[in-house]
């Protein structure tokens, strides 16, 4: 799949105004992509972030930017700003080793999934 990087984070908006909506929820690098030939980030995380803010006004809607949380083992969840300054250690499962857990009926930590939802993804 390719992303177009922050300004596909304004079609987005413009798509979800288009129908309706006047909040619009922004993650970390949404929509980012990649240099095919050095595997970079062409954007910066929160680019996306940054351009909807400065265009949410002429296009009527408010965003709502979602905070990049992790899980540390001394505090739970924080923002990752947090857990660096404090030098907390840092919990991590990617998507990949999270979907290889699942299929081969491995643990999934409870910081990351509820049980209930590993069931639910398991019995169907």
């Amino acid at each position: 799949m390719h992303m177009a990087g922050p300004r596909e984070a304004i079609q987005h908006m413009i798509m979800r105004k288009n129908y309706g909506c006047t909040h619009f929820i922004i993650g970390r690098d949404m929509a980012g992509c990649k240099s095919s030939l050095t595997g970079k980030d062409y954007y910066g995380p929160y680019d996306a972030q940054d351009m909807a803010r400065a265009h949410c006004k002429e296009l009527g809607m408010q965003i709502v930017p979602s905070l990049d949380l992790v899980y540390t083992v001394e505090e739970g969840y924080v923002t990752e700003e947090v857990a660096t300054a404090k030098k907390l250690t840092i919990q991590k499962l990617s998507g990949t080793e999270f979907r290889k857990r699942l299929r081969g009926g491995e643990e999934i930590p409870e910081w990351f999934a509820f049980k209930s939802v590993v069931k639910a993804l398991r019995d169907n």
